[in-house]
């Protein structure tokens, strides 16, 4: 048997999910591989999810801008997708799609190996997209004190806060840049294409982006030193071990640092 599967979303030179998934599989014994297929266009994803179909992929995950978009093409979403609002991984089973979202994990396991505790904290998430909803799903189970929700486009944070079964307000990116929060989160795209991202608040707890690339990003880089920095890696480790098992029955036993090295190294 080989198992096909890979990623869309734009850009996606950035990307480390190529690294770790041929290493699960080498890990695993499986046959298969796994490549990226940049979406420029929403247009292209009917093209691509029709293609995935004829050549019997088991899956592909989904990145940015895509998270929310691709919902409206899935046959069916499990609990997690349900739960987000998001999907970042599909499966294909008989020429049906069901959508997954594996992020509300990852990003748990991140911050549970980081020792971050969320609960009762003040917490500022800069982005209102896909990556933003599921660090919602996982604060409505470790609540903090309160969540502000900081986007270019002021509506959708409202909309996300609107959302949250906790304490949440939105605001746009400039009025947040002198508050100070126990935790600011970024999952925001600023950064991919490598422009600059100014420090927006002041953290006394810890730094947390999404990101992964370099590894000090572009949102890290913007902060002196201080509060406990951490960027996306081990959250992307842990959210593409949940998707490598949804598509192959098999969950791989990662090694951070292994797969760290091999990542930043490639």
């Amino acid at each position: 048997m080989y198992v096909n599967m890979g990623l869309i979303g734009y850009p996606l030179g950035h990307t480390f999910s190529p690294v770790l998934h041929t290493h699960f599989l080498d890990i695993t014994g499986i046959n298969g591989g796994y490549t990226c297929y940049e979406a420029e266009s929403p247009s292209s994803i009917p093209y691509l999810l029709d293609m995935f179909r004829r050549y019997s992929f088991a899956g592909v995950n989904v990145t940015v801008p895509y998270k929310i978009e691709i919902m409206k093409y899935c046959d069916a979403l499990d609990a997690s997708a349900e739960k987000t609002g998001a999907v970042n991984t599909l499966r294909f089973v008989n020429g049906k799609i069901t959508g997954y979202n594996t992020d509300v994990y990852g990003f748990g396991r991140m911050l549970e190996t980081a020792g971050i505790s969320t609960a009762g904290k003040n917490i500022l998430l800069l982005g209102a997209g896909g990556a933003a909803r599921a660090v919602i799903a996982y604060l409505a189970e470790f609540q903090p004190d309160k969540l502000t929700i900081a986007n270019r486009t002021v509506a959708k944070a409202g909309f996300l806060a609107s959302l949250c079964s906790f304490k949440a307000v939105s605001s746009d990116m400039d009025s947040v840049r002198g508050g100070i929060y126990d935790i600011i989160i970024n999952s925001t795209s600023i950064g991919l294409k490598g422009e600059g991202f100014p420090a927006v608040g002041a953290a006394s707890e810890a730094l947390v982006d999404l990101q992964y690339k370099p590894a000090v990003t572009p949102f890290l880089a913007g902060y002196g030193s201080g509060p406990e920095r951490i960027n996306g890696f081990s959250m992307l480790v842990w959210q593409a071990c949940r998707s490598f098992a949804i598509w192959t029955g098999t969950e791989p036993e990662p090694d951070i640092k292994k797969l760290s090295d091999i990542a930043y190294r490639s």
